[in-house]
């Protein structure tokens, strides 16, 4: 009885001095940005950049395969495939086309019978170390429809591209002079140059007086031109009319005429824009009295420069209020606006000076510059250290009722909920042991909060040279209860744990008896990972009490593969979503390579000591 009412009055008194913490710490300091619309991509993609010609009588293909940093992609492989244009799916056959490279001493192309396509057959397209190609086919006077196509790689995805060829008409090649990959959409006016020109047996001539059409990449038309003497032909397009910001491409096209045949080329870009803040609680640059250990809310709003102009598209990334350079508030952007809770100690002066920070997550978004607000200030409420008050009286209550000798040691609670007593971290206890031919018992728990884990997944492997062989294994009931049939047990052995939401322990396979299993949620795991690793590595990226995702991620500086890696652990750990395995699995594969992880799978994890964390 003596017993039960020290443990009721400890679990009182923990309960009051949470509840008084909470009241202390605005709730904006549990917000965190949300996950971005586009997923960070793993693999690149490519881009087959071709033109059409005629030399000797023979068609000519010839081009260069491109990265989406308008990189060449070195050797890599490309294969053509030509229908005629008349009876497009038809069976256009290459043979008799005599293939053959446009150098001396080049590869040459191979011809390709494979029975199951149905449009016949395919050219093996060879690229040097540069990623040109170039070929020559012999081929009747036709129309016809030439399909490109680029075998993906490790790194960089497939592509396709379609060309349509007439080889009695001159073929048209056109290009953007120079090629831009970045255009800005705060200019008024952006300028572009189209070179146009015939290429026939060897000769490129410039072609004159062709009408060109610019558009982008959903074909909204945005400007027309003619062809000058040299060929050239220049459009002028209002920036805002280019497309929203991010990635697109700009198309110029040629319709063809009696005597040239259609053509179009694309270029990719990229539309970037400055984004301006404004807060509608300032008036002339101050905002209104507050309290800053009380929470000050402040709303912000981003815009793109380009916006009275026509541009669409609201910023994406997080706002950060700094005072001084310490962060004093942070919340993420939603269609263009942000709510933010400024809290922070009062300063010695009546106003804090806040500089506003757009931090873009995206890179056609820029930062244009940092909002200056005024914030006139008064004290805080004396009710404030009420809570403050009962946080001290109850956490010296749990002192002294901690120190008072129990009768019985801690054991399983019914329901499983476990020992009150054990830090929130992955472990594996040997609470009872028992005779080795009634196996392994016990239930599998929540190492934060102690709840029981249904259906979670125990088993007992054994590591072989090749392989692991699993032993035994078993499912835990809504209780969180398992029973492991006895093996042979040998050196070796490892007990397996993991749940759906909760990441995976391995643990040497204790003595046949009673365990309690504990395991963390994986939101926690990847968020552990990340300050292990920070500690591992020192400065900067080690910070006191430790280190954030932010902090992270400030710290990479030009190590972009840390960074992004620090943005999954943010969106993993703070999101709202739930993180499984394979989320988990997504994540752990962007970290860096480090021989020291006890995450990884040659050692038993180990965490940090216990914390408040992501729940």
């Amino acid at each position: 009885m003596q017993r039960d009412i020290r443990l009721a009055v400890i679990s009182f008194a923990l309960a009051l001095a949470l509840a008084a913490s909470l009241a202390l710490v605005p709730f904006a300091a549990f917000a965190s940005p949300r996950s971005p619309a586009n997923r960070v991509r793993v693999k690149g993609t490519a881009r087959i950049d071709a033109q059409a010609g005629r030399y000797a009588g023979k068609l000519v293909l010839s081009g260069t395969v491109l990265d989406d940093a308008a990189h060449p992609i070195a050797d890599a492989r490309l294969t053509v495939g030509i229908e005629r244009a008349i009876s497009p799916g038809g069976t256009a056959t290459l043979t008799g086309a005599s293939p053959e490279s446009c150098s001396d001493g080049a590869p040459r192309p191979m011809l390709e019978r494979l029975q199951r396509l149905e449009r016949g057959d395919l050219l093996s397209l060879p690229t040097d170390a540069a990623a040109r190609f170039c070929a020559r086919l012999t081929l009747p006077t036709d129309r016809y429809v030439v399909h490109l196509e680029s075998q993906p790689t490790a790194l960089v995805d497939g592509a396709r591209l379609d060309l349509a060829v007439d080889l009695a008409l001159e073929p048209v090649t056109l290009r953007f002079d120079p090629e831009r990959s970045l255009l800005s959409l705060d200019d008024e006016g952006t300028g572009l140059e189209v070179v146009a020109s015939t290429e026939d047996d060897g000769v490129t001539t410039a072609a004159v007086g062709i009408p060109l059409v610019l558009a982008n990449e959903v074909g909204t038309t945005l400007a027309s031109a003619m062809t000058n003497a040299s060929g050239r032909a220049r459009f002028t397009v209002d920036a805002a009319r280019l497309g929203p910001p991010g990635k697109g491409e700009l198309r110029v096209s040629f319709s063809g005429s009696s005597d040239a045949g259609p053509s179009t080329h694309a270029m990719p870009i990229e539309r970037r824009t400055r984004v301006a803040l404004s807060s509608s609680d300032a008036v002339d640059g101050a905002l209104p009295v507050g309290s800053p250990e009380d929470g000050v809310a402040l709303a912000v709003r981003a815009e793109p420069r380009c916006a009275p102009r026509g541009c669409t598209g609201s910023p994406t990334g997080t706002i950060e209020a700094r005072l001084g350079e310490a962060i004093v508030g942070a919340a993420p952007l939603d269609r263009g606006k942000a709510r933010l809770v400024l809290s922070f100690a009062m300063p010695a002066s009546n106003e804090a000076a806040l500089r506003l920070r757009y931090v873009p997550d995206a890179p056609w978004y820029q930062p244009g510059g940092e909002l200056a607000l005024t914030l006139p200030m008064r004290a805080p409420s004396p009710w404030k250290k009420v809570p403050l008050a009962l946080a001290g009286l109850a956490v010296i209550a749990w002192l002294v009722l901690a120190r008072l000798p129990l009768r019985a040691p801690a054991t399983l609670a019914p329901g499983g909920a476990g020992p009150p007593d054990l830090p929130p971290e992955a472990r594996v206890e040997l609470v009872r042991a028992g005779p080795a031919a009634r196996g392994w018992t016990g239930r599998v728990r929540d190492a934060h909060d102690g709840f029981a884990l249904p259906r979670a997944r125990i088993a007992i492997e054994r590591p072989g040279f090749h392989s692991t062989e699993r032993m035994a294994q078993a499912m835990s009931d809504p209780a969180g209860a398992f029973v492991l049939p006895p093996v042979e047990a040998r050196p070796g052995d490892v007990l397996y744990a993991e749940g759906a939401l909760h990441a995976t322990l391995r643990h040497p396979l204790p003595p046949a008896g009673e365990l309690d299993v504990a395991l963390v949620l994986r939101k926690r795991a990847v968020l552990d990972r990340l300050v292990a690793w920070a500690r591992r590595r020192g400065k900067p990226f080690d910070a006191q009490p430790e280190a954030t995702p932010g902090h992270v991620r400030r710290a990479a500086a030009a190590e972009l593969a840390v960074a992004l890696w620090a943005d999954a652990v943010e969106r993993a750990a703070y999101g709202a979503g739930v993180v499984n395995e394979e989320a988990q699995r997504e994540v752990d594969r962007l970290a860096p390579i480090d021989p020291a992880d006890p995450a990884l799978p040659s050692g038993r994890p180990r965490r940090p000591p216990p914390r408040a964390g992501p729940r």
